[in-house]
């Protein structure tokens, strides 16, 4: 048995929020050799437990730098919609004019909260946080938020730093993740823990 099975509860105390990556970082962060001489991420590989179903919506909560957010456009596919969500404007700016001629899923760029989704309930087939949701102010109304967008049967897909979601700061919102969702998949690094979860 890992820290990530827990047993699940009604309560779920208050979890702290993250740091938050400067704008000015996100370029550095974002360098595909940099988090491959780290060892961090390989996007193509990474996103492949992402599900294509034609028609689909993807929404990627905390694209910031959008390290992944090119691969899982082409991964998508032209069949599908994919809508990159960060908080800063300047990086969605930055991102939409970036990604303007790669191929794949139709896209829109929004400057918006992770914790309050701009999408109607039952409106997503899949959320993706690639390294966003231990940034968040509140990780716990980010995860029911994306409970609200996601459509019966959505699939949630999240990538968490370990050095920066503490066991602490992270058995709370995995409590609250089992509580809502079906846990479908689970692996953990040293440096990261990748969840995928199916809404029910």
């Amino acid at each position: 048995m890992t820290d990530l099975d827990l047993k699940t509860g009604t309560a779920h105390p208050g979890v702290s929020g993250g740091w938050r990556t400067p704008d000015r970082l996100y370029r550095l962060i974002s360098s595909p050799v940099l988090r491959m001489v780290l060892g961090w991420d390989l996007p193509r590989r990474d996103l492949r437990v992402i599900s294509r179903r034609p028609g689909s919506v993807c929404l990627e909560v905390g694209s910031g730098g959008g390290f992944y957010t090119t691969a899982l456009k082409t991964h998508l596919g032209a069949e599908n919609t994919l809508i990159a969500l960060d908080p800063s404007p300047s990086a969605m700016r930055a991102l939409r004019h970036q990604l303007d001629a790669v191929p794949g899923a139709r896209m829109s760029c929004v400057a918006g909260d992770g914790c309050k989704l701009p999408l109607a309930d039952d409106r997503a087939d899949t959320l993706f946080y690639g390294y966003s949701l231990e940034e968040m102010p509140d990780p716990l109304a980010a995860i029911r938020e994306a409970h609200r967008v996601l459509r019966p049967g959505g699939e949630l897909v999240l990538f968490l730093w370990r050095p920066v979601f503490t066991r602490r700061r992270r058995r709370p919102v995995v409590a609250l993740l089992d509580e809502l969702f079906e846990r479908r998949r689970t692996s953990a690094g040293p440096q990261n823990i990748r969840l995928v979860y199916r809404k029910r």
